[in-house]
């Protein structure tokens, strides 16, 4: 399994990009409407793009949890390995489909009460970094 699994991560991570590449790409330009896009494939972009979201969400989470936790619960859990090669699989063959339920069943609830606070950590870290590159791009 040592192998198995940093080959899906980097599958996941190219899918991912691909995946916003062809979402972000603007819809094709209907002749029924006078060189404007068709409200069906707005409406299209538009799904392809919230699933893409939750798919970067998802993974994201899951990152971080490999970050941070996984030392710990792969102590107790025995073919944990085994298990994590099955949910990234999942992930990849699935893609918005199995993410998006993951998304709007178990991160989001977690982490609605704690928007505000949340906001107001990043926009300090934001702010913080804004100062750093400036000084940093100062003269001397």
């Amino acid at each position: 399994m040592p192998l198995v699994v940093p080959l899906l991560r980097i599958v996941m991570v190219f899918l991912n990009v691909y995946d916003s590449f062809k979402t972000l790409k603007a819809p094709p330009i209907s002749s029924r409407t006078g060189g404007r896009s068709s409200i069906r494939g707005k409406t299209q972009r538009k799904r392809d793009m919230k699933g893409c979201l939750a798919v970067w969400v998802v993974w994201c989470c899951f990152v971080s949890y490999e970050r941070f936790l996984e030392r710990v619960v792969s102590l107790f859990i025995p073919f944990y390995d085994e298990m994590k090669s099955l949910v990234m699989l999942f992930l990849i063959l699935t893609r918005a489909r199995g993410a998006e339920p993951i998304y709007l069943h178990v991160i989001r609830p977690l982490l609605k009460p704690y928007t505000s606070t949340l906001d107001i950590c990043l926009d300090l870290v934001c702010m913080i970094g804004d100062m750093i590159f400036t000084a940093f791009m100062m003269p001397i």
